[in-house]
């Protein structure tokens, strides 16, 4: 995750190894990169088909068929962030009973808000994503001495800080239903070829791997599945280092 944040960081030394933000961006001066919802938002926002755009998405894709929302559990800087709250915490939060299903409902409906504002809402506004980017640029521009726009980081540093506050008392609820970005790259998880392969017999009933999986994804219901495909795994890899067979049991496969 530190790697990817250095490599955006780098354009502003003029070193344009990779260009923009984590939800758009230019690598290796002429591989364009755009987010799969980041995306959709902009076509319905503007009503404007463009193969530059659509091209644009297909590495990402091509990306989420290879691993999943792996993103979300080791690149994603707010599961970073997420963490370090969650150390810090002594108690174990409020974990409402909310399906996580709503967040596609919410997921659509910010698309209809994209299309009727005209704006990509959700990538604009609240996307953590790009409020974060805006943070780390901006604090970049005011070390330099650089023209930095007060409101714009003021309300990017209020919006990341609301996250923040949401995840102490609500773990992981941004993640589980609120993130529209999740929830699409969630869906690849039904094809990606990284999945969660088990081993039944070894299996002891502990349930430990359910413990510590702050997604909430049961998985010892589908241990008589070839392999897991839960839309909210983010393949962390922590059930698996909580497992008492320490991978025999389960495992991330290609």
């Amino acid at each position: 995750m530190f790697s990817v944040l250095i490599f955006f960081l780098l354009q502003f030394f003029r070193v344009k190894a990779l260009v923009g933000g984590l939800t758009g961006s230019l690598a290796v001066w002429f591989v364009r990169l755009i987010d799969v919802f980041a995306y959709l938002e902009s076509l319905l926002a503007s009503m404007d088909f463009t193969t530059t755009a659509l091209l644009a998405v297909f590495p990402i894709i091509a990306i989420y068929i290879i691993f999943g929302r792996a993103f979300c559990g080791w690149i994603c800087p707010m599961d970073y962030l997420f963490e370090v709250i969650g150390r810090a915490r002594n108690y174990r939060g409020i974990k409402p009973k909310i399906t996580p299903k709503i967040g596609y409902g919410i997921a659509v409906g910010l698309l209809i808000i994209s299309g009727l504002l005209s704006v990509p809402f959700f990538t604009n506004y609240l996307s953590h994503l790009t409020n974060l980017f805006r943070l780390l640029s901006g604090g970049v521009f005011f070390a330099f001495d650089l023209p930095v726009e007060p409101t714009v980081l003021l309300f990017s540093a209020g919006v990341i800080s609301s996250l923040l506050i949401l995840e102490f008392f609500f773990p992981r609820l941004w993640c589980r239903v609120l993130c529209s970005v999740g929830k699409t790259y969630g869906l690849f998880n039904k094809i990606s070829l990284l999945r969660l392969k088990f081993a039944k017999d070894e299996c002891g009933g502990c349930n430990l791997c359910e413990q510590v999986c702050y997604m909430d994804v049961k998985i010892t219901p589908h241990l008589d599945q070839p392999a897991l495909r839960d839309i909210n795994c983010i393949y962390c890899g922590r059930c698996v280092e909580g497992c008492k067979t320490k991978g025999k049991l389960i495992k991330m496969k290609f």
